[in-house]
């Protein structure tokens, strides 16, 4: 686990060294880049508590698709998960629980609960209905972004407004909590790490992580030894899917206080990159998860102070991703580990 840990951490380092490489090539700065992001996303506590909200939603999504992936699953649907996630947190908020002190408790289970509906259906298209993931995946995102925009201008739209803008804002009881006088996500950091260490006990300690495990590495393997694969299919895309949901109800509870069109943000799609970066290490997920919500975050800096175009944070994102790639497909990055292994034993 260590080796592998280290592994993903070379494969990062290098593909920041390409980055680096390909900023000189644009003939920008990139140390001056590289400090504007880091003060855009650090430089007082409000920015680092926005990137620490930021990222601990990309971690959640990030987290959430390792357990299809191990199980050998693509589970694309994971943006219409955290949208109905959003969902869930606006559908207690709306009810008279939403004007209680244990609001944001519901909201949260409400939101894991439709996540885990969503992943179930997405499931069960491929066990029983023979429909690839991928497809049923991408089916279920329109599916959840149509309904949200039905719910904001139908049912649940502002007084007297038909209106895209979202619904009206949440009580105030139904807005995550933190540290009075203060914005930084206590909540979701501490969401984050429980379902860390929930889901690393479930992959590496108990008999359910292993038959997902097993599932994924050999299908035909897990029937001849009478393990249900349909079954742990579906609870991969249940655990999924719950997950999924935390990450659009703290969407909807800590930065919009409302529900929106679009709310996700598009961290559903990122946390498959985010996943795949990793290396499917629940702990790597962390680091990744903190770089790109460093770059999301801190990036607005960069057409502010250096008068750069608004899209570089997404070009620095995307060189960063497809050298990631790259290396990883070459085996650069366990090439390096493997040598600065052999001088340690020498």
């Amino acid at each position: 686990m260590i080796k592998s840990i280290i592994q993903n951490i070379t494969g990062i380092i290098l593909a920041i060294t390409v980055v680096t490489i390909v900023l000189l090539l644009l003939q920008s700065s990139p140390f001056e880049i590289y400090q504007t992001i880091f003060e855009g996303a650090f430089g007082n506590f409000d920015k680092f508590s926005r990137t620490l909200l930021i990222t601990t939603i990309m971690c959640l999504a990030g987290l959430a698709l390792v357990i299809t992936f191990s199980t050998g699953l693509w589970n694309i649907g994971i943006e219409g998960q955290v949208l109905f996630g959003a969902i869930g947190a606006t559908f207690i908020a709306r009810t008279a629980i939403g004007e209680t002190n244990f609001a944001p408790l519901f909201q949260l289970l409400a939101g894991a609960s439709f996540g885990a509906f969503l992943g179930l259906i997405c499931a069960i298209l491929k066990t029983k209905a023979n429909v690839h993931e991928i497809f049923g995946g991408l089916g279920l995102d329109f599916v959840a972004a149509g309904l949200i925009v039905y719910l904001v201008i139908g049912p649940w739209k502002r007084a007297g407004i038909a209106s895209t803008g979202g619904t009206d804002l949440f009580p105030r009881q139904s807005w995550m909590p933190g540290i009075e006088g203060s914005n930084f996500p206590v909540g979701p950091l501490i969401i984050v790490l429980v379902v860390i260490f929930a889901l690393y006990f479930i992959l590496n300690k108990t008999s359910l992580g292993l038959r997902l495990i097993a599932t994924g590495a050999n299908k035909d393997a897990t029937m001849r030894f009478k393990i249900d694969s349909i079954k742990y299919i579906c609870i991969a895309f249940l655990i999924t899917g719950a997950v999924a949901g935390l990450a659009g109800s703290i969407q909807a509870m800590s930065i919009y206080h409302k529900l929106v069109p679009n709310i996700s943000g598009g961290y559903g799609f990122l946390g498959i990159l985010i996943a795949l970066i990793a290396g499917r290490n629940l702990f790597t997920v962390i680091l990744v998860s903190t770089v790109f919500g460093s770059i999301m975050v801190g990036g607005i800096q960069l057409q502010l102070r250096l008068d750069l175009d608004s899209s570089f944070p997404y070009i620095i994102e995307s060189v960063f991703v497809l050298s990631w790639l790259i290396i990883r497909a070459s085996k650069i990055d366990m090439l390096v580990v493997n040598r600065f292994y052999k001088r340690i034993i020498e």
